[in-house]
């Protein structure tokens, strides 16, 4: 399971005062995004500012004990193979027939408005499997045939192929998705067999990994890798302004689908606006960047097999319900441990002083009637789960405290988000809620 998450002053601390890098495999999975947070006096959430500089390491958790060595980060640095990535090729994928006049402007809903505007990035790799052919022609064949499905596909995605204007709307004006192809002086089974944070970077289209905002910028980026082999590392950045992780979900299996030649037809649903209208008298919106801040602290975390079934056989203090945890809650609450007596380290907890993680939730299959799984756009909401580091924290707790902040994400608490009480409830938590200095 593969986890990134950023952390404020406290825990940066604490983690980089010990200086190693931990490697064992590869096993990308997932990703999370912890949000760490702490109360002021006057009730009010504070986002804690994060500090210059940028701290990579991967731990493995196994159902033994580790046997893992401690290794000097410099020479990790000085062992990894120069990573070179030459862009050759760029241009813009456009939808094949124009956006109808009445579809042009495409409004964003309540949450799109309030949703942090970044970039999310993604990579996929595909290996060739194909070796009687030269890798180069291959590979180029492939990306031809990705090009042709993606504009395929595009009409019916439409707002997709336009640009943010503001928090509001989306002006369909058929600009296309920005697309670009880079060759790497690497094999993908030597890239992968030890990455490290840098060089995956480098897989990315730059603008998005330095937090361009995506007002007045294209929804999607695309950046092609190919391997020496013929392998390719495909990376989709897409807007959080109008993708979650279900909008991505839909839109990468509408292409695929197109990309097989499949006779299924994968159409999107634009009803989220109409459910949680946007609201302009909001007093004021998120922050513009969610990492508008100078420091990065990322972590990789890989759970085997078997500490996942440990995990999942721990006992849940809940009163919802007694089933065994999730292996999102599983995994989160080991992580959310960790970095709460971190951060108990440095800065001391008082008994009152909670610490907080905000697990997004889905709202599609919650809501009542449920929202069609195709709908697209930021259908979700952050549930809030506390601990309180100055008490003793334990695994079973923990684990309850997550279940139940994601159970009261129900169909009750989803009307207040719709249509005017979703105006009064946004109003509430901008209210009780300030971005840090």
């Amino acid at each position: 399971m593969k986890w990134l998450f950023s952390a404020h002053k406290a825990t940066k601390c604490f983690l980089h005062s010990r200086r190693y890098h931990l490697y064992n495999g590869f096993c990308p999975r997932k990703f999370l995004a912890f949000n760490l947070v702490k109360w002021s006096k006057s009730k009010q959430m504070q986002f804690i500012p994060l500090y210059s500089g940028h701290y990579y390491s991967t731990t493995t958790i196994n159902s033994t004990e580790s046997s893992h060595g401690l290794v000097n980060s410099e020479t990790i640095e000085n062992d990894h193979k120069k990573v070179d990535v030459e862009i050759f090729s760029r241009e813009t994928i456009k939808p094949p027939s124009p956006t109808p006049n009445h579809l042009r402007t495409f409004n964003l809903s309540i949450i799109d408005q309030n949703m942090y505007d970044v970039y999310i990035p993604f990579i996929l790799f595909f290996p060739n499997i194909n070796k009687a052919s030269v890798a180069a022609d291959v590979a180029m064949k492939r990306s031809k045939h990705l090009k042709e499905s993606l504009a395929e596909i595009l009409p019916r995605f439409y707002p997709l192929a336009g640009k943010v204007m503001d928090n509001f709307h989306i002006e369909c004006n058929d600009e296309g998705i920005y697309y670009t192809e880079a060759r790497v002086n690497h094999t993908l089974t030597d890239f992968l067999g030890d990455p490290d944070d840098e060089t995956v970077r480098g897989l990315m289209l730059q603008s998005c990994c330095i937090g361009q905002s995506s007002i007045g910028n294209y929804v999607i980026g695309i950046q092609v890798n190919i391997f020496k082999c013929g392998g390719i590392g495909l990376s989709v950045s897409v807007s959080h302004k109008i993708v979650d992780g279900q909008t991505f979900y839909i839109f990468m299996k509408a292409w695929t689908a197109a990309a097989r030649r499949s006779s299924i037809t994968i159409s999107p649903s634009f009803v989220a606006s109409q459910i949680f209208p946007n609201n302009p008298s909001l007093e004021y919106s998120a922050p513009s960047k969610l990492l508008a801040t100078k420091m990065l602290c990322t972590k990789r975390i890989v759970f085997d097999s078997t500490a996942l079934a440990l995990l999942k056989a721990q006992p849940v203090t809940s009163a919802s319900s007694s089933q065994p945890p999730t292996r999102t809650v599983a995994t989160t609450a080991v992580v959310w441990k960790a970095v709460a007596n971190a951060a108990s380290k440095v800065r001391p907890f008082g008994p009152k002083s909670p610490h907080v993680i905000f697990p997004v939730v889905n709202l599609r299959k919650r809501a009542s009637p449920p929202i069609p799984k195709e709908s697209i756009g930021n259908i979700i909401n952050a549930a809030a789960a506390f601990c309180f580091p100055a008490s003793h924290l334990d695994l079973p707790t923990m684990m309850g405290e997550l279940r139940e902040s994601i159970a009261k994400m129900d169909s009750n608490y989803i009307e207040t988000m719709k249509g005017e009480k979703g105006h009064e409830t946004y109003n509430e938590i901008q209210k009780k809620t300030k971005p840090s200095d």
